[in-house]
């Protein structure tokens, strides 16, 4: 009869022991690990913005300096608790003048971040954080209705090399993970004799930090024509890439 105990003790404590390890085996980031929220948090970037002049016939790259501060909780639209992000900008040599640029909302509601800007709604990140794993990151944008913003449809949001480090500006981050949001290419962009276009964009955070890096380009090009003999980018076409220079947490 002991013996029996002995054995139904010794197999509970090994059932207890799997248990446990399988917990752990499935255990993933959180998205608030990788996008801190607190009123007051800010990051500073170098910004490098991708532009199309002269009718669309001439692109330049113009840097300057953000900052993204949160500045409030507000209750958005759907009466959940939101953060106000208010982005402001300088130029790269005067270190004075700062202007408002934007503001934008971010949630974070249960196992997702939402991104509200320029009324557009993003699904930036979705848990579970683990590499492979993919969702519709732009499926509330209503791309069918706005004819200038139908590159964003059917965008496939993907994660990438979870918890390893990234470097920026020289400045290793040791613990990140990339969003691959897209990347497609239509035409040769090499040869201006016909249309091409240009879909890529990319977005690394940083554990205890937040987003440290962003690629983004949209580019259109329309060949030569009757009106415009050189041919021209389309005029929904930009590029903005962000770099971290700095953050107060």
């Amino acid at each position: 009869m002991l013996n029996s105990k002995r054995i139904i003790y010794f197999f509970f404590i090994l059932l207890v022991m799997s248990c446990e390890k399988e917990s752990v085996s499935f255990k993933t980031e959180r998205i608030k690990d990788y996008y801190p929220l607190k009123v007051g948090k800010y990051i500073s970037y170098r910004l490098d913005s991708t532009v199309y002049l002269n009718l669309g016939t001439k692109k330049e790259v113009h840097s300057y300096l953000i900052q993204d501060k949160i500045d409030s909780i507000i209750t958005d639209n759907l009466g959940r608790p939101s953060y106000k992000i208010k982005r402001t900008i300088r130029s790269t040599t005067d270190t004075t003048k700062w202007k408002d640029l934007m503001s934008y909302l971010v949630t974070f509601d249960s196992t997702r971040l939402e991104l509200v800007q320029d009324n557009q709604r993003y699904l930036k990140m979705v848990e579970p954080i683990s590499n492979g794993f993919s969702w519709k990151g732009n499926s509330y944008i209503n791309t069918a209705g706005i004819p200038s913003i139908q590159y964003l449809a059917d965008w496939k949001y993907t994660y990438e090399n979870v918890r390893r480090p990234f470097t920026v500006n020289g400045i290793s981050y040791t613990e990140t993970v990339m969003v691959n949001q897209r990347n497609d290419t239509s035409g040769n962009a090499a040869d201006k004799k016909f249309y091409f276009e240009i879909n890529y964009s990319k977005e690394v955070y940083s554990k205890s930090i937040g987003l440290i890096f962003k690629d983004f380009l949209h580019e259109a090009w329309q060949p030569p024509n009757a009106s415009s003999p050189g041919g021209y980018y389309e005029s929904n076409s930009y590029g903005i890439r962000l770099t971290i220079i700095g953050h107060n947490f």
